[in-house]
């Protein structure tokens, strides 16, 4: 998809293995989220918002839906420096929070080895990152299967037949999730694959809606050459620095909710 005005997509150009491979990672992950439903019944929705009845599911301790959650709250309210990362981490560890925010970073994590392997390994880390640019975008292979199984009627058909993101917010929730599940485990064996994902979320939220023009962000990001230089040379960096990488997710929330200040 091309980006706005007469600029390019800010999406890498990558092989159609490499592509399927991408589109494989984000099938798997949604076929356990939003379409569980269709692809593992057997879940009931727990790695979702629950089926309903008598599952709640995991996301419903810590983003928002129906509700908002404390953890959420205190995510913004950090992201936004109107509250402490003291606050938001003691949130983060209240038991059934911990427990559901580790329980799907522990799925995160399977899925992340069976599809890309190890994140300490620089290629792997390249390849992620070529990944996120890609799906913001909206550049992926289309889901044609998923979308036939998708009744018409349903909501979700509208995005059934892509792999991308069009709920801007879900950029934040991930981030969200990655950095709860930080300050619960520490620098534990899988701190190299969070940070490698907030770098993924840090390049591919501005990449997204520069692209797609979603919501505001750096003014310095064009649909540009030069711009997807400069996003793959961030995201290399904030691939080993969690906290550089969060701090940057923070100040694109800022800029999402009041504009540039710079």
């Amino acid at each position: 998809m091309d980006g706005r005005g007469d600029g390019v997509s800010l999406a890498p150009v990558v092989s159609p293995e490499a592509a399927n491979r991408y589109a494989a990672w984000f099938h798997e992950l949604d076929a356990w989220t939003e379409y569980w439903d269709i692809y593992h019944p057997e879940s009931a929705g727990r790695f979702y918002f629950g089926n309903g009845g008598d599952e709640p599911g995991l996301l419903t301790r810590f983003l928002p839906r129906e509700q908002r959650p404390p953890l959420f709250g205190a995510w913004t309210r950090m992201a936004l420096e109107t509250g402490s990362a003291q606050e938001f981490e003691a949130f983060a560890r209240v038991d059934d929070v911990a427990a559901a925010v580790i329980e799907v970073d522990q799925l995160v994590a399977r899925l992340f080895a069976k599809h890309f392997g190890d994140a300490s390994d620089p290629a792997v880390r390249e390849d992620y990152l070529d990944a996120l640019l890609c799906f913001a975008c909206d550049v992926l292979p289309a889901a044609t299967e998923r979308d036939q199984r998708i009744a018409d009627d349903d909501p979700r058909k509208s995005t059934a037949g892509r792999h991308t993101l069009e709920g801007d917010i879900m950029w934040f929730a991930w981030s969200l999730q990655l950095e709860a599940a930080h300050a619960i485990a520490g620098y534990d064996a899988d701190y190299a694959r969070r940070a490698l994902q907030l770098a993924g979320v840090a390049i591919g939220c501005p990449a997204n809606f520069t692209s797609r023009g979603h919501r505001r962000t750096r003014s310095e990001y064009t649909a540009e050459e030069s711009t997807l230089i400069r996003l793959r040379a961030r995201g290399r960096k904030w691939s080993r620095d969690l906290q550089g990488a969060a701090a940057e997710i923070h100040a694109l929330y800022r800029i999402r909710e009041w504009g540039e200040d710079e």
